[in-house]
């Protein structure tokens, strides 16, 4: 189910056609290399080198970071389209070839210097501009010095001192100041945590003054420019404007570096993949004549990958071999998901939870309809189905959005019509209650809560099945029932029985009902001894089975949650709209829509991801749980980066 079939192809051709034939496969993008190192142990192969070569992995990984950080650099300053002209912007598309000549001709290694240059002019002129602002503040605080303190050194019987001290020190120290008579001091300036002072005071009282000042941690003015503060900082805030210029004139040349930005985008794209090609080196098998490649691709595509290797190197120069996959390989062969243009956006779900294996089957669009159903009710809002509509549909038609992004709009624009559908049904519009309407969430939460748990019991029962078919398939007849046929005709019984005895009050249909719960649950039992060697250890697996039922009642449960989110959106709108009702009609029609807008805002906000995240949980634990077991692992080929531009698709 929507897993594309894979085919095992070998390769083998002479050590010079190596790079060459590499690189077709890059392109192709669809063969993942096998690595054969350990693997193989026939004579066959005696005469391969199966150690690991030295190449120059490191140097190409040095510089595709070198190369990285260079563009990470230029990004802060070159000039580039805004969001919406790059959204609407489609991506260049190369060959490896075109890609490899503009690389080579566009001298990375001289542009990578002219780089690393400016950004250590930068850094230079930063760290000048630093040392000048802490220079500028520590000359804002003495500029009211009017004398340079080397002046007074020539004075024969008075001792000048200049300095500062700690703001909690300087009411004993003056008092001490004040108490010795002899001393003269005035204060330079006042901060919150510090005061200066100019002290003169007889050379004798020296002893006494650096006594005193020592006790108080006093700091002398270490005063190392050649002019009065005043015009020392004159020339600082002159040499700052002069650095502050030369770094604009240096950042507008950098706005200017549009095509080597460029060059070192392609440049990233290409190292990348020549990082990839030597990686792939150490997954073949190699010789002085020789070398072997093997690996995994989908069938649908070995044609095109054979076409374009036999088109690189000759048909003649190489011999390709394709295998069907064995039973035995099914543990390790990677999965390609296969699905169509609709439910292929709904593969991020289950990529998330995990891959199939290759036997297994892909649960996507099984559990798409589902998904989609509830998210709707949880949703449930006409308005808030429409506005997402919109939004989805303007993004994909007014940008151009690949890769993971555009699937995701994709699989959200898919997501609000049932959105849509249920907002009808429920007859809400931005909380408003519509005339028209099946269940209204304000009065019927009861009968929404039952309309919950029969869309719940449908998927249990889906995924019942679901296990008995695939089990089957694998030939697992014996938990095929177990774990599949009997729990869903057991809970098909416990349905008629509470039917038939609490709703329709039909004796019949409620017998009917315990005969199929008691047949199956003795069926379990018997089948779990009978298929095992063990007979009582089977029949204690099979008890334990049985136990399992108050599983089901929680998973039952679980999917109240729809009727509660989608009950519970609907309420917050409307208390909204009722809130923005209270106002005065000048505020209601003024101020109250921008507050009606931002409150719905948040709400739809919350709404959408609550109706996410637990849609999926719903997926994940209660449909998966069931049937799914996941464990596979995802197609990893030989491919070029794509991070900037597209390679051309020759598949």
């Amino acid at each position: 189910m929507a897993i594309a079939k894979m085919k095992k192809l070998t390769l083998l051709s002479e050590h010079h056609n190596k790079e060459s034939i590499l690189k077709s496969v890059q392109e192709m993008q669809s063969l993942e290399i096998i690595p054969l190192k350990g693997k193989l142990e026939d004579e066959l192969f005696e005469e391969f080198d199966m150690s690991d070569a030295e190449t120059s992995q490191s140097d190409r990984q040095a510089t595709l970071q070198d190369i990285e950080y260079s563009h990470n650099f230029l990004k802060n300053y070159v000039e580039r389209p805004g969001l919406i002209e790059r959204l609407k912007a489609k991506r260049e598309i190369f060959t490896l070839e075109a890609l490899e000549t503009h690389v080579e001709g566009a001298e990375i290694e001289e542009l990578l210097e002219k780089v690393s240059a400016k950004e250590k002019q930068l850094n230079k002129m930063d760290e000048q501009l630093k040392e000048l602002n802490q220079e500028e503040s520590f000359l804002r605080k003495w500029r009211g010095l009017s004398f340079h303190p080397e002046e007074a050194d020539s004075f024969r019987l008075m001792h000048v001192s200049v300095g500062s001290v700690d703001k909690e020190h300087a009411a004993p120290l003056v008092e001490n100041f004040k108490e010795n008579g002899k001393i003269y001091f005035d204060e330079i300036f006042r901060r919150s945590d510090e005061i200066a002072y100019l002290i003169i005071l007889p050379k004798e009282e020296k002893h006494n003054f650096n006594q005193l000042t020592g006790q108080y941690s006093f700091r002398e003015l270490d005063y190392p420019f050649d002019v009065l503060p005043e015009d020392a900082l004159y020339k600082n805030l002159n040499a700052q404007k002069e650095l502050k210029e030369e770094k604009q004139a240096v950042i507008k040349d950098l706005k200017k570096w549009k095509t080597e930005y460029r060059n070192l985008e392609l440049a990233e794209e290409y190292y990348y993949n020549l990082s990839a090609r030597e990686t792939a080196h150490d997954l073949l098998v190699d010789s002085a004549h020789l070398f072997l490649l093997t690996g995994w691709v989908e069938e649908e595509k070995v044609s095109n990958l054979k076409a374009n290797i036999n088109q690189s190197v000759g048909e003649d120069a190489v011999a390709i071999l394709t295998d069907d996959i064995l039973m035995k390989e099914y543990e390790e062969v990677p999965v390609v998901l296969k699905n169509n243009k609709l439910v292929k956006p709904f593969e991020m779900i289950t990529e998330m939870f995990s891959f199939p294996k290759y036997n297994g089957a892909d649960p996507t669009p099984l559990m798409m309809p589902f998904f989609m159903i509830f998210f709707g009710m949880m949703s449930a809002d006409l308005g808030y189905g429409l506005l997402l509509f919109g939004v989805t549909l303007f993004a994909l038609k007014s940008f151009n959005i690949e890769g993971s992004a555009g699937n995701f709009i994709k699989f959200l624009h898919t997501l609000s019509y049932p959105t849509m559908a249920f907002g009808l049904f429920f007859g809400s519009f931005f909380g408003i209650e519509l005339p028209i309407q099946v269940f209204s969430l304000q009065d019927d939460v009861l009968e929404i809560m039952a309309l919950s748990v029969i869309l719940g019991l449908i998927q249990l029962l889906y995924g019942l099945v679901l296990n008995g078919l695939l089990k089957s398939r694998q030939g697992q007849r014996a938990s095929s029932y177990v774990d599949g046929y009997a729990w869903f005709l057991m809970l098909i019984g416990f349905i008629l029985w509470t039917g038939g005895s609490l709703v329709l009050e039909m004796p019949l249909l409620s017998q009917i009902g315990i005969g199929l719960v008691a047949l199956n649950a003795l069926g379990i039992l018997v089948v779990s001894a009978v298929s095992s060697s063990n007979k009582a250890l089977g029949l204690g697996l099979g008890a334990y089975n049985l136990y399992g039922i108050s599983g089901y009642v929680g998973d039952i449960v679980s999917y109240t949650r729809l009727m509660a989110l989608g009950v519970a959106s609907a309420n917050i709108a409307m208390a909204f709209n009722m809130i923005i009702g209270f106002l005065p009609p000048i505020a209601r029609f003024s101020v109250g829509i921008l507050i009606i807008i931002a409150l719905h805002t948040l709400n739809i906000a919350l709404t959408f991801l609550s109706a996410y995240v637990h849609t999926s949980r719903l997926q994940y634990v209660e449909f998966f749980g069931k049937f799914y077991e996941g464990g596979g692992k995802p197609l990893t080929p030989l491919k070029a980066l794509e991070k900037h531009v597209w390679m051309e698709d020759n598949n």
